[in-house]
């Protein structure tokens, strides 16, 4: 019986915790939306600023349909605006993973060459900390080898930071489904978790706040 009681409890406490968190990002979203009397009078209306609506173009690569033909390959299917994007400045905020192939060491330290980049909206689950979904049809390659950064910037306790980034976008369209897209040439700004999660938002894992 006490076991039943413990295991209901705890069940519980997670939808308590998951309407907690629903009802925070609802209400956070809504003073913060762009247009809105408290967005108008926050800092969250400067223009790099990751609170503002979804960038179009990650609305456009995830529209991408990838066909698999028999010999074992795949035919992607891009939107037009992705297309014509191709080769040219593109901007894209989102959550920034670490890839082992993009790590090399610099003396006593560690530089990120590369890594990749997922859409803060339907990319990363946000339950236990940050996670990535593994989705090759909207998985960016960020490559920075003229333009590394160390590890150190990255902070220990989270396997995702958030970055907007600028550079020139390459479409990858056959054979290898490793990368769909990828970002060279790029510039890379680093945003605090702070500006991008309301406060109080708890993970669920560690039964403490995401949010520092």
């Amino acid at each position: 019986m006490k076991r039943k009681q413990a295991i209901f409890t705890g069940i519980l406490a997670l939808v308590m915790i998951t309407i907690w968190n629903s009802w925070l990002f609802m209400d956070w979203k809504i003073k913060n939306a762009p247009g809105s009397s408290v967005w108008l009078d926050s800092p969250n209306n400067v223009s790099n600023s990751v609170s503002r609506p979804e960038a179009q173009l990650w609305k456009d690569i995830k529209r991408t349909i990838v066909w698999e033909n028999p010999s074992g390959g795949f035919e992607p299917q891009f939107a037009p605006s992705v297309l014509n994007a191709e080769g040219s400045r593109v901007e894209l905020p989102g959550v920034g993973f670490l890839l082992s192939s993009g790590l090399r060491n610099e003396g006593d330290e560690e530089e990120v060459t590369e890594f990749l980049l997922l859409p803060g909206d339907g990319g990363v689950a946000w339950c236990c900390g940050l996670t990535p979904i593994p989705n090759h049809e909207f998985s960016v390659l960020v490559q920075c080898p003229d333009s590394p950064f160390l590890t150190a910037r990255i902070d220990p306790q989270s396997p995702g930071f958030f970055v907007n980034v600028k550079g020139t976008l390459r479409l990858q369209k056959e054979n290898s489904i490793n990368s769909l897209y990828t970002l060279d040439d790029v510039e890379i700004q680093f945003i605090d978790i702070e500006d991008v999660l309301p406060p109080n938002v708890m993970n669920l894992c560690l039964n403490q706040p995401m949010a520092r």
